[in-house]
């Protein structure tokens, strides 16, 4: 008896090596992955050794998945580069405060699968650069992919995927846009889920150009055009947004706006309204839910907009009353001088359905500062490096750094 109850013993014992060794085995297995960071620098000064490339290309090449490139600020562009697997592009930002400002830029980023569709760029982020155009594409003969989880953030971009060449544009879920601005458009030509759009500004137009359902939070940008959407019966909040523009502009939403949630928003100068292309405004701008949105200025200042549209609904809507901005002027031009700053008496204030502001200071994710401000990177930042001009032989150097953490 003893001799079986000692057995017993020692096999519970060496079930518990073994179950500590697997769970070892998994935590290493877990902790294992730590990515390579690389450079990529085209500065005629730039140093050599390893991981450092002239382009940006050469070194996502040489990057496995998961990798980081850091992006040197240079007066020369970097070209395009195609990312076909995860990828964390970092560059400078912008709003530089420091000594040469100069910043890291782009021409065009392509986000696709490869040849094989064994890997693709889901799960990529860029943050703190300046580019030409973004495009999601599938590689030209291989199968579709969703893509998934991208994050591009603080980043002046032109364009997101004009609509060209017979492309195939992928679908894309989870994608957010954050802290950027655009200078054109930006166009979802394939089915967008679970989409983030915050916090950026917007001078060109807003689409959710395919007719598959499209879902997501937009919220808390600044649109000097408009936004617009075309599938049907799915799931699109607009909230806390100032759609600006001179007395009377056309129009806060762009040629159609089907099945929309649109709440604690203001109207400024931008008719909330659609100028129909190709249909009936009744067909394209219908099942809208107008709430707590302010207008002002735009010609038409009624919630939901008369005139036009079918089954539009609206509540707590505040029609024709100013926000009371500090200083921001009824134009279609923008200038970073102007502030968004509700003063006080502002039937703005806490007067969205949330009750916190209608408007960009209000809601999920609101934007503080009295404009839009492109931030720098989160890396640390040399604001100044100043040396002495001239020394003597076997005098100290005397060097003046000033740097910020960020």
């Amino acid at each position: 008896m003893k001799y079986f109850s000692h057995l017993k013993y020692i096999k519970h014992v060496l079930f518990v090596f073994a179950l500590f060794a697997i769970l070892f085995s998994q935590a290493q297995a877990i902790a294992i992955f730590v990515p390579t960071v690389r450079i990529a620098d085209n500065n005629f000064n730039a140093p050599t050794g390893d991981h450092i490339y002239p382009t940006i290309q050469e070194a996502i090449d040489a990057s496995g998945a998961g990798d980081i490139v850091y992006i040197q600020p240079s007066p020369t562009t970097y070209g395009s580069a195609t990312i076909e697997k995860e990828i964390h592009l970092v560059g400078i930002g912008f709003d530089l405060d420091k000594d040469s400002p100069l910043q890291s830029t782009m021409l065009d980023i392509v986000f696709r699968n490869n040849i094989d569709n064994t890997s693709n760029a889901s799960n990529s982020t860029i943050t703190g650069l300046t580019i030409r155009d973004i495009y999601t594409i599938a590689y030209p003969g291989a199968p579709s992919f969703t893509l998934q989880n991208v994050t591009i953030s603080n980043c002046l971009i032109q364009e997101l995927q004009y609509l060209c060449c017979g492309t195939t544009y992928v679908p894309v879920d989870n994608f957010e846009l954050s802290g950027n601005s655009f200078t054109q458009e930006v166009d979802f030509h394939n089915q967008a889920t679970n989409v983030l759009l915050r916090n950026n500004f917007f001078a060109g137009r807003v689409f959710f150009n395919s007719g598959n359902p499209n879902s997501g939070i937009v919220s808390n940008n600044i649109f000097y055009t408009g936004i617009g959407k075309n599938s049907v019966g799915d799931n699109l909040i607009i909230q806390n947004n100032n759609f600006m523009g001179a007395t009377g502009s056309n129009n806060a939403f762009s040629t159609t706006m089907i099945d929309a949630i649109i709440a604690n928003n203001i109207f400024y100068g931008r008719t909330p309204s659609v100028a129909a292309a190709g249909g009936s405004v009744s067909t394209n701008f219908q099942r809208n839910t107008f709430t707590n949105n302010l207008s002002f200025g735009t010609g038409n200042d009624q919630l939901p907009p008369s005139g036009g549209g079918a089954n539009n609904t609206g509540s707590g809507n505040l029609e024709g009353i100013t926000p009371m901005f500090t200083d921001v002027p009824l134009l279609n031009t923008w200038a970073d001088t102007y502030d968004f700053t509700l003063q006080v008496g502002s039937q703005a204030i806490g007067g969205g359905s949330d009750m916190s502001d209608i408007g960009i200071s209000g809601g999920p994710y609101p934007m503080t500062e009295a404009n839009f401000v492109l931030r720098t990177t989160a890396l640390p930042t040399i604001q100044t490096f100043n040396t002495s001009s001239v020394i003597n032989p076997g005098d100290d150097l005397d060097v003046r750094v000033k740097a910020k953490a960020n």
